[in-house]
Order: C-alpha cells, then structure tokens, then sequence
C-alpha cells in the first residue's frame, strides 16, 4: 500500500516538471490578471468585466497573493496548489473506500489511476477551471459509486459533498456530472433517499451559498452584465453533429473497454454504472456548452476512462486489449492537449517597442494579449481580456434576424463594450495596442474600423500610429511621441 503513494509522488514531480514551463495558457493567464486587478482594488461587474461569474477570478487569487508574499511566479504556485488540491482529492477517495472496506487491490488501482488522470492526462489543460473542478468533484463520484454497491463511505462524504458544490460553482455544467449519477441512484432505489445524503446535502449548500453570495455582493454582475453574457456570448455554439462527434467516439470506446476489462461489471446494477453515468453527464456538459473547446471535454475523458480501468484486473487482463486502451488513453491526451494558435509570435515586437509596456487588444480572442502581457513583464490596463460580447452581438446581427426589440440591445452591448474600451483607453494610456483582424476567428473583420466609428474612441486612438501588420494577423499600434502629436 505504501508503494503507491511513492507512484503518486512520482507521477506530481512529473506533472509539476512539466508544467512549469507550460502552464500559460490564455485563459488561466486571464483569470490570474484579472484577479490581480481585484486585489488592486476593481470589482468584478463594476469595473471588471469576466464573462464568467466571479469565483471564476477568485478562484486563483489564492497564487497571487502567495506570490506576491513570496516572490514565486503564480503560475508555478497555482502548479503546486493543483498538485496539493490532487492530494486532498485522492486522500479522500482513499478514506470512503477504507470506510466502506474495499479491497487493498481495488484502492491501489483507484489512487493511482486518478493520480495519472489529474496530474498528467490533462498537459494541454492544466490549471484550467475544468481541470480544478473535476479534481474537486471526484470524491463525490467515488462516494456516490460506494453507496451504489451498498456500502458506507464514512464521515468524509461530507467533505466529498463540499468538493462537488464547488465544482459546481465553478462551472454550473458540471452539476450534470454530479446529479445524474444520483438520479439514476434515486430511480434505482425508487427511493428520493440518496437526495438527501451527506454530500448531496452538503453540496447542494455550498451552490446555495455561492448563488446567496452573488446575489448580495455581486449584484452588478448577476443583474447588469450576466444578462449581457446571456444575450450575446451563450447563443454562439458549434454546430451540433461537430459537437457529438468526440462525446460519442470517447463513451462508445469506454463501454467496448468495460466490456472486454471486467464483463462481470457490464450491467445496469455494476460498480462501474455510477462512473459511467458521470462520462455521459460529462459529455452532456462539453455538449451544453457547445464551444468544442478541449478543456470542456476534461470530465468526459476523466470517467469515460475510469469507468473501465477501475474494474480491470492486471492478472485477467489480455496484451492486445491492454495496448489498445493504453493507446485509447495516449489519443484522448493527445485531443485533449491539442492548441490553437491563432497568432504570430508577439513577445519580441512588443518588447522591442516597448520594456514594460502598458498593453491593451481590440478584438474577441483572449489569447491575443493572454498570456503575452505576463511574458513581457507588461501592465493590462483593460477593464476586460476581450471584447467578445460585442463579436457576439455582431455576429448574431449577422447570422440571425433578430426583432427591432433584440437588435436595440445587441447594439446596446456592443456600446457598452465600446464605452468600456474608451474608458480603458484615457484611463490606462497603453503603450501598446494590438488589434485583431478576425471576427471570432473566422470572419476578416476590422475591429479598428470598428473602434474608429465612434467619435470619441477616434479621437483616443489618434494618439497611435500603426507600426506594422503582424503576418496579416495582428494590427499593431504604439503610442506616438510628443514630437509626433
């Protein structure tokens, strides 16, 4: 038994290796930004804007403030409070299963299969909020999998319930995730019992809670700006036959696996329907969410390969299926680290333009000033990463025909966003501004021109003069000098 905390061990020390030089990606160097810009003293819905609701930015706030106690780069400190947060998760599942007395074969496999699948299946999405929530939300698939077999998982359920409203919190999806399992539970016991167990109580607490909380201390963002996410950004989704096509390919492949891993388990009444459930409530969120972005598929993937790996048997197990499903997991990694660069690499012009630049975008993709900002050693002076409500509102007013009522309040949110950018721009002066020439990433679109139409925007932006045009990708405009004004 000791063995495998020495795998675990193993498996964080790579994981953390092979983070550090990788962990910037756009959206949790967003959030780290903008959390920063919290503890400088904005408030989310007031004069911050985040699409997503505000324990978003809170969540790693934690690492800024550590970082700037110890002088550690957050990003490596947000690494370390994963791997600390994967801990707390596997000691926990480790505790229901004592309590419940499972076998010693059946916790070894458990601890180390989810070491591996927390801390190094997710390399292209680690430290995203998906990422956090499916660590947190385990202990409860793991709780509610030992009350399917009539087992008793011990006090720590409770603790497993606080991890799963979390999760929950962070990502409303992922209440799919944590309630079909229980649902299925309810029907299977045609009893509303396992509703009201430990976690399920605890968890549904903690939503409670958070939803009490947003209610009284970010009104602004419940009431103003959430609508405005809801109106304009929500409506934007994938295709439907592209969005099924990965969900299906990766639950068809669990079930085939579970069959030939453990066919004592292939049935409505085994061990493994409670895990298999949580992959359909995982598919059911990436589905819900409808951005195909890879991150949303993490909770998919984590079930959809616990489901068989937890039942299988090494001294039962075939070479051929066993190479099969460590390839099976090897293309699921692969899909999940897959990364779209939609830009030209920026840091040395920017660098080369200015040292510390004070930097803002004009355009909908994070990723063009995320994490660029933090690798130049710059400040982000916007109230926002994007402008992606007004692409949203643009391209609905493109895309659909919208009543003269709901086009009155798209052109309503694309003047907020261009109100809040004229703000950013007197108050915070960038040295730099780089200015995207995509809509969405899909449609050409001048967002200068855009920016321009405005009067007094014009007037701001008079203040810069182009430099050059990034590779046909990017705008890029520096503030003049006096002897240029």
């Amino acid at each position: 038994m000791s063995l495998r905390w020495l795998i675990v061990a193993a498996l964080l020390l790579a994981a953390l290796l092979v983070q550090i030089p990788i962990v910037l990606n756009p959206d949790l160097a967003c959030l780290l930004t903008e959390g920063e810009q919290v503890l400088d003293g904005r408030k989310p819905g007031v004069d911050l804007f985040e699409l997503n609701p505000p324990l978003s930015v809170y969540l790693y706030m934690p690492a800024s403030m550590l970082a700037r106690t110890t002088g550690i780069a957050p990003e490596v400190i947000v690494i370390i409070l994963i791997l600390v947060e994967i801990v707390v998760a596997l000691l926990i599942i480790d505790r229901a299963a004592a309590a419940a007395r499972l076998a010693p074969e059946e916790r070894i496999i458990a601890t180390c299969l989810f070491a591996f699948l927390f801390a190094i299946l997710p390399i292209g999405v680690f430290g995203q909020r998906e990422h956090v929530a499916v660590i947190a939300l385990t202990p409860f698939i793991a709780v509610t999998a030992i009350r399917w077999r009539g087992l008793s998982p011990g006090p720590v359920a409770v603790l497993a319930g606080l991890g799963a409203g979390l999760a929950m919190s962070i990502k409303p999806h992922l209440a799919l995730v944590v309630g079909l399992p229980i649902v299925l539970a309810v029907f299977r016991q045609r009893s509303l019992r396992p509703l009201f167990s430990p976690e399920a109580m605890m968890a549904a607490a903690v939503v409670i809670g958070y939803g009490a909380v947003l209610v009284f201390v970010f009104p602004a963002y419940l009431f103003d700006y959430a609508p405005m996410v809801s109106a304009a950004y929500l409506p934007l989704r994938m295709n439907l036959g592209d969005l099924l096509s990965f969900p299906a390919m990766v639950m068809a492949g669990s079930i085939v696996f579970l069959g030939l891993l453990a066919p004592h388990e292939f049935k409505m009444g085994g061990s493994a329907t409670p895990w298999l459930v949580a992959a359909v409530g995982g598919a059911a969120s990436f589905v819900l969410q409808g951005k195909h972005w890879t991150y949303t598929a993490f909770a998919l993937c984590v079930f959809a390969i616990a489901a068989p790996l937890l039942h299988a048997r090494m001294r039962t197990m075939r070479m051929p299926v066993m190479i099969a499903g460590l390839a099976a997991i090897a293309l699921i990694g692969y899909c999940l680290s897959l990364q779209v660069r939609p830009f030209p690499p920026l840091k040395e012009r920017v660098q080369a333009l200015a040292k510390h630049p004070r930097l803002i975008t004009i355009g909908d993709h994070v990723a063009l000033g995320h994490p660029l900002v933090r690798e130049v050693n710059g400040t982000w002076v916007g109230s926002s990463c994007v402008q992606v409500l007004a692409a949203g509102a643009m391209m609905l007013q493109k895309t659909r025909q919208p009543t003269e009522g709901e086009r009155a309040r798209l052109d309503g949110i694309i003047d907020f966003e261009r109100r809040h950018l004229l703000a950013d721009l007197r108050a915070g002066r960038p040295d730099v501004i780089l200015v995207d020439t995509h809509l969405l990433s899909a449609v050409p679109f001048d967002w200068l021109a855009w920016a321009r139409s405005d009067p007094d925007l014009a007037a701001e932006l008079s203040r810069y003069r182009e430099v050059e045009d990034a590779g046909g990708r990017v705008r890029i405009l520096v503030a003049r000098s006096g002897s240029e004004r």
